[in-house]
C-alpha cells in the first residue's frame, strides 16, 4: 500500500465478478473471444481507499481502466470551481475513456475520477489495446468501432436529453438509474444499496445542493421515494419505481405551482451549493 492509499497487484489471474461484467461488455462490443481473453489475463490490479483519487483532469491518458470492486465518482471539474458527476461506475465499468489531444499532441484526460468507496480498479496500458486492436481483420474491427460508436452516442444522447428536462425531472431519471445499477428488492419497492448524498445528487443534475434537498423531500411528500435509516427506498407504485421494471423514466407531474418554480430554474446557471 503506497503512501496515498493506493495498494498495487500485478496480473491478478483469478478474475472477480468485475472482471466477468467487463468480460460481458467487451463482448457486447463483439471483441474477439480470444483478444478478451488476453485483455483479461494481462492486467494490473489497484486497491484504492475511499476518497482517493484514480486520475485527474489533464493527466496522461495512458492507462485503461475498469472497476473490479467498489464504486468510483467520474467528474468533470468546471471553470468555476463546481463539478459535474459523469456517472457512478461500479464493477464491469470502464473508466477514463474521455480524452483529448493537447498542443502537444499528447493523450490526456477530460475528466477526473475518485473512489467512493474501497475499490479494485483493473488497468491495461493503451498500447496494449491497440496492439490487440491492430491484430483484427478489417472487417471485424469495424464492427467492433461501430459498437463502441453506439455506446458512447448513448451517453451525448443522454446528456442532450437532460439539458431539457427540470431539475424535478432531471433527479427522477437519475433516481431510476441508481436503482436499476444499485437496487435490491425491498418489501416496499427498490431500495438503494447505498446512500447517495445530496451533493453527489447536485453534481449528477447541474443544481444546487439545497435545490436537491428541496426537491427530495417533494418525491417523500408525493409518494414517490422513503427514507428507512440511511437507504432510499423508490417506492412500489410511485412512477420512478415503475419505471425501472419498464427501462425507462416518465417524470411524474409535479404541482402547479412547482412547475412554474421548475420552469423558472430551466437553464438557469447553476450556483455553487
Amino acid at each position: 500500500m503506497t503512501s496515498d492509499g493506493v495498494g498495487y497487484h500485478m496480473n491478478i489471474p483469478t478474475l472477480p465478478a468485475g472482471g466477468n461484467q467487463f468480460e460481458a461488455q467487451l463482448q457486447s462490443w463483439k471483441v474477439p473471444p480470444e483478444t478478451v481473453r488476453e485483455i483479461l489475463e494481462y492486467h494490473s490490479n489497484l486497491t484504492y481507499a475511499p476518497g482517493a483519487m484514480i486520475f485527474w483532469q489533464g493527466a496522461p491518458a495512458d492507462i485503461i481502466f475498469w472497476v473490479v470492486k467498489g464504486l468510483v465518482k467520474e467528474s468533470c471539474p468546471t471553470p468555476r470551481g463546481n463539478r459535474i458527476m459523469v456517472r457512478l461506475a461500479t464493477a464491469g465499468d470502464v473508466i477514463g475513456c474521455a480524452d483529448q489531444i493537447n498542443e502537444k499532441g499528447q493523450w490526456i484526460r477530460r475528466f477526473e475520477a475518485q473512489a467512493i468507496s474501497k475499490c479494485v480498479v483493473a488497468m491495461i496500458t493503451r498500447q496494449r489495446v491497440r496492439e490487440l486492436l491492430t491484430s483484427l481483420d478489417s472487417t471485424t474491427l469495424l464492427d467492433v468501432s461501430e459498437r463502441m460508436n453506439s455506446a458512447w452516442s448513448g451517453w451525448v444522447h443522454y446528456y442532450a436529453s437532460l439539458m431539457g428536462m427540470s431539475f424535478r425531472e432531471r433527479l427522477e431519471l437519475v433516481l431510476a438509474q441508481l436503482g436499476r445499477k444499485f437496487g435490491a428488492p425491498d418489501d416496499d419497492g427498490i431500495a438503494l444499496t447505498f446512500e447517495p448524498a445530496h451533493g453527489d445528487l447536485a453534481e449528477m443534475i447541474g443544481c444546487s445542493r439545497p435545490m436537491v434537498s428541496r426537491l427530495m423531500q417533494d418525491l417523500i411528500k408525493q409518494g414517490e421515494i422513503a427514507r428507512r435509516g440511511r437507504l432510499y427506498i423508490l417506492l412500489r407504485g410511485g412512477a420512478i419505481g415503475s419505471s425501472i421494471a419498464r427501462n425507462v423514466v416518465e417524470p411524474t407531474a409535479p404541482p402547479a405551482d412547482r412547475r412554474v418554480q421548475d420552469a423558472a430554474t430551466r437553464g438557469r446557471p447553476r450556483r455553487a451549493a
